[in-house]
């Protein structure tokens, strides 16, 4: 059977957009593949536990601006292992800029 690619619904809560920042956690670093209000999906090359709740920093910077670092709480909701490590999605808690 045939999917309509446009007709699958997606478990977000807001739109994300892709993005490649990176990203600052306590076993390492990774890059966000997109972002949003929401949360984040990023890879990295240490695991990280499904449902735990994690901190991290994400370093911004727009147009050669100064960089922005925004700390980022929030549950993994989303581990797969992948070519470049493991991609892991988080739902924010708390977004402090």
């Amino acid at each position: 059977m045939k999917q309509d690619l446009n007709q699958i619904k997606e478990n977000r809560l807001a739109g994300r957009y892709p993005t490649f920042y990176t990203v600052e956690l306590d076993s390492g670093t990774g890059i966000t593949r997109d972002l949003s209000t929401a949360g984040v999906c990023f890879t990295t090359a240490n695991e990280i536990e499904s449902d735990s709740m994690l901190r991290c920093f994400i370093l911004m910077q727009k147009m050669g601006k100064n960089m922005t670092r925004i700390r980022c709480e929030g549950r993994v909701v989303r581990v797969n292992k992948s070519a470049d490590g493991w991609e892991v999605a988080v739902n924010f808690t708390t977004l402090e800029w």
